[in-house]
């Protein structure tokens, strides 16, 4: 099982979504890449889907994953999370701190009501 990212994209949260397949999941599900505020050093990349919710290291490419729980993954649930054996590749990884690189903004995406702070974006090549 290889781990991989595709179609990585904006959403409408002016953050990054992927299609990520990691260790242990059948299929590709989209996940949305948490926005990076002030204060956050953007080493780790909140990620969650629809069932999973996990981190991704931006220096190494490690990944921790929560298994899949069928009502939504949340924030708690990553206390469960796994390490995975596999790593995001380099090239992969590179190309996605790219996308959230080029999202950096204080004022990144709105519904015309809330804006999202995705600014400390800006340290993901950062080491």
């Amino acid at each position: 099982m290889t781990t991989t990212i595709t179609n990585i994209h904006r959403n409408r949260m002016g953050t990054i979504s992927f299609d990520g397949k990691f260790q242990g999941m059948r299929k590709a599900q989209d996940f949305i890449v948490y926005p990076m505020h002030e204060g956050n050093e953007a080493k780790t990349a909140r990620v969650q889907s629809d069932t999973r919710i996990g981190l991704i290291d931006l220096a190494s490419g490690l990944v921790r994953m929560s298994p899949s729980i069928k009502s939504g993954a949340y924030n708690v649930h990553l206390s469960t999370a796994a390490m995975l054996a596999e790593k995001v590749n380099a090239e992969d990884l590179f190309i996605l701190k790219a996308q959230i690189f080029d999202s950096a903004s204080a004022k990144a995406g709105t519904n015309g009501i809330v804006h999202t702070d995705n600014s400390a974006a800006l340290n993901v090549f950062s080491e």
